[in-house]
């Protein structure tokens, strides 16, 4: 009894064994970090289990994700395969495969692996990613993009040939149509087509530009109007800047006859300056008037666009010069000018706008009529509103209308170019 007694004491104050804990092995500890977003420090514990078990395709399945995380596509990719040689059917490993193939570049294997991975008809949310994934490489092979806007519209014009304030000029009483203002209204429609091609070079691109303007005129016909222009030449764009140069013919006729025809070469440069753009731009043009000789002329422009954007509202400028160097020099002028524009967005579909602009222009010679040299200051005021009637769910295309009111007072030295008028617009617009 005694013997068991000791024996009960002692096992009562000797502690009792723990058993040795288990530390987590490499793997484990490279899974945990990958899990908390540490890749760099998963990659050195996977980096072991590797070395230590380099067939285990749960170590080399990890390997591969911490790698891509990691920007190293190519040790993804091997790791990767070396998961499908033991398992050929692993279709959440050809997703990976095809993730890494992708953001290689190599879009004709990412897609070959992605629609391998669809034929095995995967759950939804997995289906759904792959087709977004397929949706951005075709839109990243895309070369080919169409834009543009069809407008048509309606004015009421009090003064449709800028008749003088006075039918009296030095005496001399005027005749004609254009003796007087003549109110009109005029049926108008214009139409701007954009085909831009993109080079397998990032930022290099290719735009031509068609466009078309008709005016028709309800009653003084021999002013209806029909504008057509093409323009053509190479766009590049980076972060900084988007430089772009084109060739320009154009062609009007009025009254359905040939009228003038022009070729010329545009140049512009848009520079972001945090919230402000600034656009500059310049043009030579070569003008050849077939209703009237003399006036053939060589047209030079440059001008400066600043365009700054804060919340809703928008404030734009435009000043410009223009030489035109006619064959008669007494139509050839020297010109300066400035635009303006102040836009606000009142609702989530409606904006305004308002405007202001002031032209000047010297000719070059006396004018052998009126025994002086011509000079004209041009003053407008417009204002209007803007509605988006309907939009496209992935914006593409747009419907909207506008209303504009606009004021020109054309005060010059010799009076039959000193006019008022008065234009009211109303036009719909259709954009794609």
């Amino acid at each position: 009894m005694r013997l068991l007694f000791i024996f009960s004491l002692l096992m009562l104050l000797l502690p009792c064994p723990v058993p040795a804990s288990t530390a987590p092995t490499d793997f484990e500890q490279g899974r945990q970090l990958f899990a908390a977003g540490d890749y760099a420090g998963a990659r050195q514990y996977l980096n072991r289990a590797f070395l230590a078990d380099p067939a285990n395709p749960d170590i080399n399945f990890y390997l591969g994700r911490t790698a891509f995380e990691l920007g190293d596509c190519e040790t993804a990719l091997m790791a990767f395969e070396r998961v499908l040689i033991m398992d050929p059917g692993a279709t959440r490993v050809k997703l990976e495969i095809a993730r890494c193939h992708l953001r290689l570049g190599f879009k004709e294997m990412a897609k070959q692996y992605f629609r391998e991975v669809l034929a095995t008809n995967p759950p939804e949310p997995v289906w759904k990613n792959i087709e977004r994934y397929l949706a951005a490489i075709e839109a990243g092979e895309k070369r080919h993009f169409v834009t543009g806007a069809l407008t048509a519209g309606v004015n009421w014009d009090d003064n449709v040939y800028q008749s003088p304030v006075s039918d009296t000029i030095l005496g001399i009483q005027l005749t004609g149509p254009s003796a007087s203002p003549e109110s009109d209204q005029i049926y108008d429609t214009t139409a701007v087509i954009n085909h831009v091609y993109l080079f397998e070079e990032p930022g290099f691109s290719w735009k031509t530009t068609f466009t078309s303007y008709n005016a028709l005129y309800e009653n003084q016909q021999d002013l209806d109007v029909y504008y057509f222009a093409l323009g053509s030449g190479p766009v590049w764009r980076t972060d900084r800047f988007m430089w772009s140069n084109s060739v320009v013919a154009k062609h009007i006729d009025v009254e359905h006859d040939r009228y003038l025809e022009s070729i010329g070469f545009a140049t512009a440069l848009t520079l972001p300056a945090g919230p402000m753009l600034l656009n500059f731009g310049g043009r030579l043009e070569k003008k050849n008037n077939y209703d009237e000789p003399f006036r053939d002329a060589t047209n030079y422009l440059l001008n400066v666009n600043p365009v700054l954007a804060v919340g809703p509202n928008r404030l734009s400028a435009d000043f410009y010069r223009e030489v035109e160097d006619a064959d008669a020099g007494v139509y050839g002028y020297d010109r300066i000018g400035w635009t303006l524009l102040y836009e606000r967005q009142l609702t989530e579909a409606v904006s305004a706008f308002a405007g202001i602009g002031v032209q000047k222009s010297e000719y070059k010679e006396v004018d052998p009529f009126f025994l002086v040299t011509r000079h004209d200051t041009i003053e407008e005021l417009k204002a209007g509103l803007a509605r988006l009637l309907w939009q496209s769910a992935a914006s593409h295309r747009s419907l909207s209308a506008q209303l504009v009111y606009s004021y020109l007072e054309s005060d010059s030295n010799i009076s039959i170019y000193t006019y008022r008028k008065n234009v009211i617009t109303l036009s719909m617009t259709f954009g794609f």
